[in-house]
C-alpha cells in the first residue's frame, strides 16, 4: 500500500492511496482481455493503475464511495500508450484508449 492511484498527490481532492491488492484485482481481469494481452506481447508494459471512484447520496443524505472501476495504464518503449479501463464489479474491461504521439523534428 502507499502509491497514489494517479501517480501524484495533491489537488483539491487530496491524495488518494492504492492498495496493492486493488492494484493486482485490476491489473488481473485486464490480463485476462485478449487485446489487452495482445497489447502487452506488442511490447507494452503496465505503468500504472488509477481507480476510479464512485460516490452515492442516498434520500437519507448517506454517503457511499466505493471505487468500482480502475484505469490500468499500458506505456510502449515509442511514444504509445493505452488506457485499459476495468469495470472492477463487472471483472471486465470496458474499453481501451490507445494514444500514440507523433514529433516531427525541423
Amino acid at each position: 500500500m502507499g502509491r497514489c492511484g494517479w501517480g501524484r498527490g495533491g489537488g483539491r481532492l487530496g491524495l488518494i492511496e492504492v492498495s496493492e491488492e486493488f492494484e493486482q484485482n485490476a491489473i488481473a481481469i485486464a490480463n485476462e482481455d485478449g487485446d489487452v494481452q495482445g497489447l502487452l506481447e506488442q511490447g507494452y508494459t503496465i505503468v500504472g493503475v488509477r481507480p476510479i471512484i464512485k460516490t452515492i447520496i442516498d434520500g437519507n443524505g448517506d454517503v457511499t464511495t466505493k471505487a468500482t472501476d480502475a484505469i490500468v495504464m499500458l506505456g510502449s518503449e515509442d511514444t504509445s500508450r493505452a488506457s485499459v479501463w476495468v469495470d472492477l464489479e463487472e471483472g471486465k474491461v470496458t474499453q481501451i484508449v490507445i494514444l500514440t504521439r507523433t514529433v516531427i523534428e525541423k
